[in-house]
């Protein structure tokens, strides 16, 4: 037997399989303050009078990481990076701790500069003087002589939490995509940790002793053990499965698209002759190419959660996310794309009060002239909340 989990920002799903038979299914909230709750929850449904000495693999795919990073819910990370002659390691700076040692190897891997070690320890202790504890290291021709980023590492020693080396993220070279790679590995490593931990947790209470396995951003599955030193393969795992479902269950045989609309946010992939596209040199994560091999997907922070705030004049959605929308018992005063498709639809379960109370306080924000520009999932959508806007306040105008 086997077991396929998805942990989402919204739901978490679970399924049993013997053999090609679907024995049970289950579904339950993402709880971010406790995975394991939301863990345990789909364990037990599925696994309720089954032997969980039959289950061989536990295969996981989830989307935290990747909306850690949509919604800037990411940790600081101290960047520590030895260029050398060429480009200038400059150019490839990413976020707010960014730190250039001086030394280099040339192109076979030889030391022509040693380290500067007084510009190291500046770098580190001015990361440390400002509370960041995850590091990501990289130096130009590193997998050919890892040496300066292994010094890096010894001198890091207990003031770090984490540190991602060049080297050993890949041994391709390519000095920016490496830069960014590190960057986003120990970015989102603690979230990575947090799924991690409370997997295991989950696993000790129902006896399971099944190899686990997480979904690479390339559709391939690597061991859980082994991708807590390469979190940053996780991100895109969500949308990964999503195209790997659709291979599995579907006869794709045409160029098409594939829109995977989760509750943070919404995903698109490419068949071309229904093969996905691959990105082989890597993925590019906010605009910056790394070295994470990888189906060719669009994530767009817009779901099924995503806040309806205003900006000034106008109406926008996401990237942010409060919880549980107020149409299906979420607290708080919140407007998302979800309750807003919910009622324009006539959808249950809905408190239609609650929400036209919420849609009539946008709208007094607003002249009735100057609703502004509305950012949904769809044409439709925009559409069904112009309506609704009529319905519950009397507005007459909706671009």
């Amino acid at each position: 037997m086997r077991i396929g989990i998805d942990i989402g920002g919204t739901h978490t799903d679970g399924v049993l399989i013997d053999g090609t038979r679907l024995v049970a299914a289950a579904k339950a909230p993402t709880n971010h303050d406790n995975l394991l709750e939301s863990i345990s929850a789909v364990l037990q449904a599925i696994l309720t009078d089954q032997d969980p000495a039959r289950v061989q693999t536990l295969n996981l795919s989830t989307t935290l990481t990747t909306n850690a990073i949509v919604t800037g819910r990411i940790d600081p990370v101290g960047m520590l990076v030895v260029g050398g002659p060429g480009i200038a390691a400059k150019h490839y700076r990413i976020g707010e701790h960014f730190h250039l040692i001086y030394g280099s190897l040339d192109h076979l891997g030889t030391e022509t500069s040693a380290l500067d070690e007084q510009d190291l320890e500046e770098a580190i202790a001015a990361c440390c003087d400002q509370g960041v504890k995850c590091f990501g290291v990289a130096s130009k021709f590193s997998p050919r002589n890892p040496a300066h980023e292994d010094r890096i590492r010894e001198e890091l020693g207990d003031r770090a939490d984490f540190v991602s080396l060049g080297h050993l993220i890949s041994g391709q070279l390519n000095f920016g995509r490496r830069i960014h790679t590190v960057y986003y590995n120990s970015a989102v490593w603690r979230t990575f940790r947090a799924f991690a931990g409370a997997l295991a947790a989950s696993l000790q209470g129902f006896d399971l002793q099944a190899e686990v396995n997480i979904l690479k951003a390339d559709g391939g599955a690597v061991p859980l053990a082994r991708a807590m030193d390469a979190p940053v393969q996780s991100i895109f795992s969500g949308p990964a499965a999503s195209v790997m479902g659709i291979l599995a269950t579907c006869t794709a045989d045409a160029d098409l698209l594939m829109l995977d609309i989760g509750g943070t946010t919404s995903d698109i992939a490419l068949f071309a002759g229904g093969e996905p596209l691959l990105e082989r040199e890597g993925i590019a994560i906010e605009g910056r190419p790394t070295l994470v091999r990888a189906i060719r997907v669009e994530s767009i922070g817009i779901g099924g959660d995503s806040l309806i705030h205003l900006d000034g004049a106008e109406v926008k959605t996401g990237p942010q996310r409060l919880g549980p929308c107020m149409a299906t018992g979420g607290s708080g005063d919140v407007l998302t794309g979800l309750i807003t498709a919910l009622v324009c639809q006539h959808l249950e379960p809905f408190d239609a009060a609650r929400l036209g109370a919420h849609l009539h306080g946008i709208a007094g924000d607003l002249a009735a002239d100057e609703l502004g520009q509305v950012s949904l999932i769809s044409s439709d959508l925009i559409q069904y909340l112009s309506e609704a806007f009529q319905e519950y306040c009397g507005a007459t105008t909706l671009e």
